[in-house]
């Protein structure tokens, strides 16, 4: 026990707390918490930021290379420009000034810490989130009165398939952000053979059931069973995709069918995963602990009826047939032997239904979509023959509006214009973020395309509501508002400056192809989340491989 009791004081003396306090405030999902943070952090590093050689720092070109397009679009459209569009076009600057100010605190603290301590700090932050994460499970099972929530359809399918959604983490953020954390440190646990830490993460990752997360992460790990892996690490990935197994078979079997659903959407074949709603039932079939003393009695009446009509059917079709003879249940060895069972709850009644009722806020929506919006759709039937997901069409979208439009193709619409998480907040329509409702912008690129396709997605049924409908994305982000002068940046400054930083044989290029992949689906760089931690883990790397640039 004194021993145990002494690594943990020695854990504890090994930790950057300062670092840990840092990481928990920036990756929460408010931006004022957010914002906060790196006001007091840089007030902290105000001496070492005086010196601090940005010129060096290539990792900043990026940033600030996205900066100037955005300024040089802001003047040679400045005819155009109104109060409303330079308030969100200032935001967005505000944003990537931000980004610069993650990563210098983010290589200050890598730079005067000490490697053990950065990797402590680093595990304990991942130990924290997963207990955030049980804990809301926890929450779950209690509120619904349940040990399994993913295949719970009770309280209108609270849970349900939908139960990884709302695993927020110690972010509070989308829950893909706390699956991309946990995938992270599956890469970062493997690399370091903490394999129980990796298993912790593992499974985090899986009860949010992000099912694009999980494809990324098991292609990496696939990349490094083959190429990258001793015995034990390979041990370990497949003691991982067995889990992956395991919960979509025992634990989220729902989860497949949405699978197979996106599957034979992106390949044009038959859909045979969305079946038709099922018709209520009878009132006589329904048990009496669901109904109404109404109810019940009309349930009484209408067995007496169908009993009664049965009877006199039998006597037309075979009048010789004798009148059944009234016996008690005593009397019935049959039923005397009949094994009482409980009855089980059946899920067509309205409890176990999705309720479909129009929330304030989605009929908010829809009322703004049919008001400004000339193409938009109400038919929930044309959005099920679409052939491809939102996030594709987003993107043919940018590219047919770049091509109608040759003049935007070298530094793009301009910020906040077509595609970007300040484009969706400017709308003041509170699904990005507050934003005030005097300075709302709405270019009409944007209006006509991104937003119109997201809240033709949106505003229909839950099932609708998936990452894979959701315009967000980085790379679209950066051609359609930097146009192919951003993409250069960030495959030069970005890409290019981390790869060429591979030097060792650790979690680096994993986390790279990770990120890579991640930037497919969200405006990673406008939430503040997943690339902080993503740049310290690579500046970490870069320090244990002796990297002058970080030394």
């Amino acid at each position: 026990m004194r021993s145990a009791y002494h690594r943990l004081i020695d854990q504890a003396r090994n930790t950057s707390w300062l670092l840990l306090l840092y990481l928990v405030m920036v990756l929460q999902v408010k931006t004022g918490v957010k914002v906060a943070a790196i006001i007091l952090f840089v007030f902290l590093f105000r001496k070492e930021l005086k010196s601090f050689d940005f010129i060096k720092k290539r990792f900043m070109w990026f940033y600030a290379g996205l900066i100037v397009i955005a300024l040089v679009n802001l003047l040679t459209q400045v005819g155009d420009v109104t109060v409303n569009y330079l308030v969100a076009a200032l935001a967005g600057i505000s944003f990537w000034i931000l980004c610069i100010a993650t990563g210098m605190i983010g290589y200050l603290f890598v730079k005067k810490s000490d490697t053990a301590r950065l990797h402590n700090t680093f595990a304990i932050l991942f130990v924290i989130n997963a207990l955030f994460t049980i804990g809301q499970l926890i929450s779950f099972m209690i509120d619904g009165g349940t040990i399994n929530p993913y295949t719970y359809q009770g309280m209108n399918q609270k849970y349900f398939i939908g139960t990884g959604d709302l695993l927020r983490g110690i972010t509070y953020d989308v829950s893909t952000t706390n699956a991309l954390l946990n995938a992270m440190g599956v890469i970062y646990f493997l690399e370091r053979r903490k394999f129980h830490w990796l298993l912790m993460c593992m499974g985090v990752l899986l009860l949010t059931a992000s099912n694009f997360t999980n494809l990324i992460l098991f292609l990496i790990l696939l990349l490094q069973f083959v190429f990258r892996s001793d015995r034990n690490q390979k041990s370990v990935i497949v003691v991982c995709l067995m889990l992956f197994i395991v919960f979509f078979a025992r634990v989220s079997p729902h989860n497949k069918n949405y699978l197979k659903y996106v599957w034979q959407k992106v390949t044009d074949t038959k859909i045979d995963t969305l079946f038709p709603q099922a018709s209520p039932p009878l009132l006589s079939e329904l048990e009496d602990s669901v109904l109404s003393e109404d109810q019940r009695k009309r349930k009484i009446a209408m067995l007496f009826l169908d009993s009664t009509q049965v009877v006199t059917m039998a006597r037309k079709t075979n009048p010789s047939q004798p009148k059944p003879i009234l016996t008690s249940i005593a009397a019935s060895p049959a039923v005397v032997r009949t094994k009482p069972t409980i009855p089980k709850p059946n899920i067509h009644t309205e409890p176990y239904q999705l309720n479909r009722d129009t929330s304030v806020f989605r009929r908010q929506l829809i009322d703004f979509a049919v008001a400004q919006i000339p193409s938009f759709d109400t038919s929930q039937r044309n959005m099920q023959k679409n052939r491809y997901p939102g996030k594709i069409m987003a993107v043919q979208q940018t590219l047919t509006y770049l091509k109608a439009h040759p003049s935007k193709l070298l530094m793009g619409t301009g910020i906040a214009k077509f595609s970007s998480k300040i484009a969706f907040r400017a709308t003041a329509l509170q699904f990005a973020g507050g934003y005030p409702a005097k300075y709302a912008y709405i270019n009409p690129a944007f209006r006509d395309n991104h937003l119109d396709l997201y809240l033709n997605y949106f505003t229909k049924d839950q099932q609708f509501h998936s990452l894979m409908n959701s315009p967000d994305s980085v790379y679209d982000q950066l051609l359609a508002e930097y146009g192919l002068a951003g993409f250069a940046l960030f495959l030069v400054f970005f890409v290019g400056y981390y790869a060429k930083h591979l030097t060792r044989r650790d979690f680096a290029l994993p986390l790279l192809l990770l990120i890579i992949g991640a930037f497919a689906i969200g405006y990673w760089f406008e939430q503040l989340s997943i690339v902080i931690v993503f740049e310290m883990l690579m500046f970490l790397s870069m320090k244990e491989g002796g990297s002058k640039e970080i030394i």
